[in-house]
């Protein structure tokens, strides 16, 4: 039986494939669309909210993933230069700190996504779509977000030990 941390890995591992799948499927999209209005032949209905939904879902796919990656951009050149000693304790508290702010953004992300489904609130553009299907991309992201600062909280990585990776 896979161990919490490889099951979880992979979980951040095929969000990110779905969001680079998203993001693949726009960039064809507005081709196609760009060839089809170049050619006279009209363009594709509702791409535009297509993409802003996609590129919505997406970012909060690949999101959980970019930060157990460290891919995303990190100022490190005062905690580079701190003996492991103190980095890693800080490491942690930063970790910490990103847990309770996604933690915030997590329940006001949740909420609002609850009250629009019990609303019963409906977006009217290209589609007709209920509002909290968009409105859920930020709480499934930031659960994932919150369980990775946990992790990186329980286990700090410092950059210079990700240099060899």
């Amino acid at each position: 039986m896979p161990s919490f941390n490889a099951a979880f890995d992979a979980v951040l591992k095929f969000c990110a494939g779905l969001a680079g799948a998203i993001f693949a499927l726009i960039a064809l999209a507005i081709c196609l669309n760009v060839i089809l209005r170049n050619t006279g032949s009209g363009s594709l209905r509702g791409l535009l909210d297509a993409v802003e939904y996609g590129l919505l879902a997406a970012t909060f796919l690949a999101a959980p993933w970019v930060l157990w990656k460290q891919a995303h951009v990190t100022v490190d050149l005062v905690t580079a230069s701190l003996p492991t000693r103190v980095a890693r304790p800080l490491a942690r508290f930063v970790a910490l700190l990103g847990f309770v702010v996604s933690g915030a953004f997590l329940w006001y992300a949740t909420d609002a996504a609850l009250h629009s489904a019990a609303r019963g609130s409906m977006i009217r553009t290209a589609f007709v779509i209920p509002e909290w299907w968009a409105l859920s991309a930020a709480p499934v992201g930031f659960v994932l977000i919150c369980i990775e600062f946990l992790r990186q909280a329980l286990h700090p990585r410092l950059s210079r030990d990700m240099a060899g990776l």
